[in-house]
């Protein structure tokens, strides 16, 4: 199977994978939420925001490092299972001894017990890091996707609705997420029996610690920037504010993350096959954008336009109603942004994307400051400030490495901002004619027919944009049955 078809088989087993789990999602979501109280997600979201201080440097970035190598030998799957295993038992021991600590700084006394079973996922992604790397390397996106689905399915699904109806409260949420965590590195493990030896040269060693450092490093940062807000709000405002918080994040992202999350797994090992080929990257990098950007900016505008429906939640989740209005607006650059870093990380140029993440981060940290003094909704508002200034950082830095031109970025952003400006005005006008008795089922169903809409008159619209990328002639010559859908105009740049 050559290495486009297995791109396009990737994508659609990993878009089975994200309609199964976001239906689960949403389902087990509903019933969770009305069975345990907000301040039980607060203290799990501030136990997960915790955690992530180490989680990104546990792993190491083993399961990129063997995707993006280009020879692979036993002795690296041996250096890559000791990096692996080594720092995240340390990020083990390391929770078990500062959770009190933590604790103190939450000022929530129950945090310590939660942080200190859940720190326990640390070694079960260590062990499984190197299985879901080389299931990755080698495109296996079916096999991903079943075990994606399982996990959460078990985890959730059974164990942590289980749980949650037997008043287990706050701990149903931690059973679920370490059921998922054990499911996913059994299954991985399975389909991937690699040997489990940790003798190994050190030249092995040394590429996992360098490429798989510096992603380390990335993803640090990257976790600084998406989660500074849920640690300022859990401290500023207390548990309660940060469930609402965290619930309104949720829904802003969930309906984007796991299909942006799908086409990123899939395009990154086809990127990293590239090699040095700069111009493809390029134009995989404008197919990319237009796809996710496209989606992500249409659904985020739409989630603004319908965030008063949120009481799939229930009413006690009213709050959370203004916080998602905004963090919505930042839907669009963060998932832009997410396709940027991917082509980074392929292209194995991590300085470029350290410098933007650390400058991104810069700037988080003085509008946070600005913010705090003004409540929830103004955090959320400096996240959304941040991810545009990020995207355009990135794509800025992308367009200069892959010779795309500043024309065709401006054409690609007026069709973006075409969708999401559609898709906002067609959903809410949906919201404003259909009747407030009709039931809630019904009501979503037209929003997303109203969303669909506006993205096929959005196409018709931005038709003659599109056609004069060199990209899309690109694509026309490899799919000659989408060149049906355009208008015959020549391209003049």
């Amino acid at each position: 199977m050559s290495k486009v078809k297995k791109l396009v088989s990737g994508i659609g087993w990993g878009a089975f994978s994200t309609l199964s789990v976001v239906g689960f999602q949403l389902v087990f979501m509903a019933v969770m939420a009305r069975l345990l109280e907000p301040a039980d997600f607060g203290l799990v979201a501030i136990a997960n925001v915790s955690l992530r201080f180490l989680s990104y440097f546990s792993q190491m970035g083993i399961a990129p490092a063997l995707v993006q190598k280009k020879q692979l030998e036993d002795d690296d799957i041996a250096a890559a299972l000791s990096v692996s295993m080594l720092i995240s038992s340390v990020c083990t021991i390391l929770v078990l001894v500062l959770a009190p600590y933590i604790s103190i700084f939450f000022e929530i006394p129950h945090l310590t017990n939660v942080l200190r079973v859940l720190s326990i996922s640390f070694v079960i992604t260590g062990f499984c890091a190197v299985s879901n790397g080389l299931i990755r390397r080698e495109m296996r996106f079916k096999r991903l996707a079943m075990i994606d689905t399982a996990a959460y399915v078990i985890g959730y699904g059974l164990v942590g609705i289980t749980m949650a109806w037997l008043g287990y409260g706050v701990w149903a949420l931690v059973g679920a997420t370490l059921t998922q965590s054990a499911i996913t590195g059994l299954l991985s493990y399975l389909a991937i029996s690699h040997p489990v030896r940790f003798t190994h040269k050190r030249t092995a060693r040394d590429h996992f610690i360098s490429f798989g450092g510096r992603f380390s490093i990335i993803g640090f940062l990257e976790f600084l920037t998406s989660n500074l807000d849920a640690v300022l709000i859990g401290k500023s405002f207390g548990e309660i504010q940060a469930g609402f918080y965290n619930r309104a994040l949720l829904l802003a992202n969930l309906p984007v993350q796991q299909p942006a999350n799908v086409f990123s797994r899939a395009l990154f090992p086809f990127l990293s096959a590239l090699g040095e080929e700069r111009r493809k990257h390029g134009d995989a990098l404008q197919i990319s954008t237009l796809v996710v950007g496209g989606y992500a900016f249409a659904v985020g505008m739409g989630i603004a336009a319908a965030s008063s429906e949120l009481v799939l939640l229930g009413e006690k989740w009213r709050a959370s109603i203004p916080i998602l209005q905004i963090l919505a607006l930042s839907v669009g650059p963060l998932f832009v942004s997410h396709v940027a870093g991917v082509t980074f990380d392929s292209l194995g140029d991590l300085t470029h994307k350290i410098k933007i993440q650390a400058g991104a981060l810069i700037l988080l940290i003085t509008l946070m400051i600005l913010a705090i003094p003004y409540g929830v909704v103004a955090v959320a508002g400096a996240i959304v400030i941040t991810e545009w200034v990020r995207m355009l950082a990135y794509l800025f830095s992308l367009g200069r490495i892959s010779s795309v031109k500043l024309s065709d970025w401006v054409r690609i952003m007026l069709v973006l901002a075409i969708l999401g400006i559609n898709a906002g005005l067609f959903i809410y006008a949906t919201t404003q004619y259909l009747p407030e008795a009709l039931n809630y089922t019904i009501r979503l169903a037209f929003e997303i027919l109203a969303g669909a809409a506006s993205v096929l008159f959005s196409f018709l619209l931005s038709r003659l944009i599109l056609i004069r990328l060199q990209t899309i002639h690109w694509l026309l010559g490899r799919v000659p049955r989408l060149a049906r859908l355009f208008p015959k105009v020549k391209v003049s740049d």
